[in-house]
């Protein structure tokens, strides 16, 4: 014990007999840790390099029978689609869409009437009036009333002379259904018109006139 006390004693006094010497010893070593560590570091990098640059890929098939089409924009793509609302009387091949044949810009005369002469009633001054003296309650269709339908609109396309006789009637709104349809060409013979005017002068006309059928009061 008394031996290793003299031996710690005499390095103490070495140390601090050396104290230059210990310092550069101790530089000495710190770079030569730091020298080993970085050049540890630059070896390693160097071996992952050489094994990617020394792996092999293979080619792989890819079967696109075995993708699901969705994937690959086939005609099952899962992509929302906008949802459409059932209108009542149409249908894929729009035999029910409304009738415009009489009023296609490209058919109309120099002077803004239809095929049979009639002026449209917006090239008038004034257009017809329709005189409606009775209750259209009276002609709305039993059908609808049991599908519990308390209103619907029809809209027909009428001739109307210079007298204000109706001449001819046509559903131009599309097939409403339920009867409204019928009920609307039967009661159109029972509404009496006052002409349209150009200029003052009594004028025979094409007019569009709305029916609205409804329970409500």
């Amino acid at each position: 014990m008394n031996r290793f006390v003299e031996l710690l004693v005499k390095f103490k006094s070495s140390i601090k007999q050396n104290k230059e010497r210990v310092f550069h010893i101790c530089l000495a070593a710190s770079l030569f840790i730091h020298t080993a560590t970085y050049a540890g570091y630059r070896i390693s990098q160097l071996r992952g390099d050489e094994v990617v640059e020394d792996s092999a890929f293979e080619d792989v098939d890819v079967n696109f029978e075995e993708i699901p089409p969705e994937l690959i924009g086939g005609t099952s793509s899962p992509a929302p689609i906008e949802k459409q609302e059932w209108v009542e009387g149409s249908n894929k091949d729009k035999a029910d869409e409304p009738d415009n044949s009489d009023i296609n810009p490209n058919q109309l005369s120099g002077n803004g009437t239809d095929k049979d002469g009639y002026l449209f009633s917006f090239n008038g001054d004034k257009m017809p009036t329709a005189i409606i003296d009775f209750d259209l309650k009276e002609y709305f269709p039993p059908q609808a009333k049991a599908a519990n339908i308390m209103e619907k609109q029809v809209v027909l396309l009428v001739q109307v002379n210079e007298d204000g006789s109706l001449q001819s009637a046509k559903i131009v709104s599309g097939r409403a259904g339920y009867g409204f349809d019928e009920a609307a060409l039967k009661l159109i013979k029972r509404v009496r018109f006052s002409p349209g005017y150009v200029q003052g002068q009594p004028k025979k006309m094409a007019h569009r006139l709305p029916i609205t059928f409804s329970l409500e009061d």
